[in-house]
């Protein structure tokens, strides 16, 4: 039966698990941006009274399928290598996500958008290079032991707290962005907080997940050698907790997809997935006691790189409009208050003169995005007039 005191697996199936970790990543990718793609169709093609709930939307709902079965996929890839491996591996397709999120989002590819993905992908190539490989097999009385260790403990604690805070932060903003407005000061100090926030609190649960499924497929496997785990509670908790996880994992990156670009949400969700997956395998499975201070030393550099690409990739501006796009929200303003003004058969009046004081006023209060968009209106007034017909 064998499995008891940490024995080592030496199947050397480890690449079984990579193959299988790659195309789970595959899926999750897909299903995320469908998830978003179903977002984007919702809020063009329905008022706001009539949105759909992200349960009731069709392409959402199948979203969530692939993101459950690359979920399985992962699952399965955590019982042939190390947990400090699997989720290297499984953020190795973030090249998915970008070729995805051009396919269905026609979301714009930026340099330094291929600069922040390339630094993350180097950054896990790295990791993945000098992981530990071997996998090893425990018994749910050693399971719990490692839960009650105080290393674990402070990891614990320091999830806990990073969580309260990311939550507490993500109240705030919203607060604020919904009562003072995107360009208030208030705001403008957490703007590039703001959409990192949801991923990040999303991959910190993901990565919860993989370590609660991590010690699953670990019983599973003993329980397969002939040792059954499946008699005493524990298992159970640690599959409830498993599942809250997950839920949790799946309700904050809904959100920060809702809100913001999948080409950034995703790459910081893998990013966080991925390092705090590493961390807490290496602190509960204790995967780093055995690696060489070389090994060890370009696995954190392989960190430090991968985090440095999620830097790059959080100077993506979420709002920034193209001087087209302004032009073509401007025409359609126009549009739309000509043909209120003709429906209700008021004589149309596009300008107000206004007096010197309130002129100076204006100028002062506004900012120099607020002065452009004012020149639009009046170039597009002038080019309405000239054309003479109907709208």
């Amino acid at each position: 039966m064998g499995c008891g005191e940490h024995k080592v697996n030496s199947s050397g199936l480890w690449y079984v698990g990579v193959i299988l970790a790659v195309v789970g990543s595959i899926c999750t990718n897909m299903g995320v941006n469908l998830q978003k793609f179903s977002f984007m169709r919702e809020a063009k093609g329905r008022t706001v009274g009539d949105k759909r709930g992200y349960f009731r939307q069709p392409l959402w709902v199948i979203g969530l399928l692939l993101v459950v079965g690359g979920s399985i996929l992962d699952f399965v890839a955590l019982g042939f290598m190390p947990q400090s491996l699997a989720t290297p591996v499984g953020g190795s397709t973030m090249v998915a996500n970008v070729a995805f999120a051009s396919l269905f989002l026609k979301e714009k590819f930026t340099k330094s958008d291929a600069i922040g993905t390339a630094l993350v992908l180097l950054g896990i190539i790295v990791v993945a290079i000098f992981a530990e490989k071997e996998s090893a097999c425990y018994t749910v009385h050693e399971l719990i032991a490692l839960y009650r260790e105080p290393l674990f403990a402070g990891y614990a604690t320091l999830m806990c707290v990073s969580c309260l805070i990311l939550f507490l932060l993500t109240r705030k903003m919203e607060n604020t962005l919904k009562h003072k407005g995107r360009t208030s000061p208030e705001y403008m100090r957490f703007r590039k907080l703001h959409p990192v926030s949801y991923p990040a609190l999303s991959g910190i649960f993901g990565a919860q997940s993989v370590l609660f499924a991590k010690s699953m497929a670990e019983l599973m496997k003993t329980t397969i050698e002939g040792d059954n785990q499946f008699v005493t509670f524990g298992p159970y908790a640690i599959t409830f907790s498993m599942l809250s996880c997950v839920f949790l994992q799946i309700h904050w990156l809904a959100h920060g997809l809702q809100k913001f670009d999948a080409v950034f949400v995703v790459p910081v969700f893998q990013c966080f997935f991925i390092s705090v997956s590493i961390f807490g395998g290496g602190v509960y499975f204790k995967e780093f006691a055995k690696m060489p201070p070389l090994a060890l030393g370009m696995f954190s550099l392989g960190a430090v790189i991968t985090i440095s690409g999620v830097v790059k990739l959080a100077h993506r501006d979420m709002h920034k409009l193209s001087p087209l796009r302004r032009l073509r929200a401007a025409a359609s303003m126009l549009i739309f208050i000509h043909r209120s003004q003709k429906a209700r058969d008021l004589k149309a009046r596009w300008t107000v003169t206004p007096s010197p004081s309130e002129t100076a006023d204006f100028f002062q209060q506004h900012n120099d995005s607020a002065r452009k968009h004012l020149c639009y209106l009046l170039v597009l007034k002038e080019l309405l007039r000239s054309l003479r017909r109907p709208l």
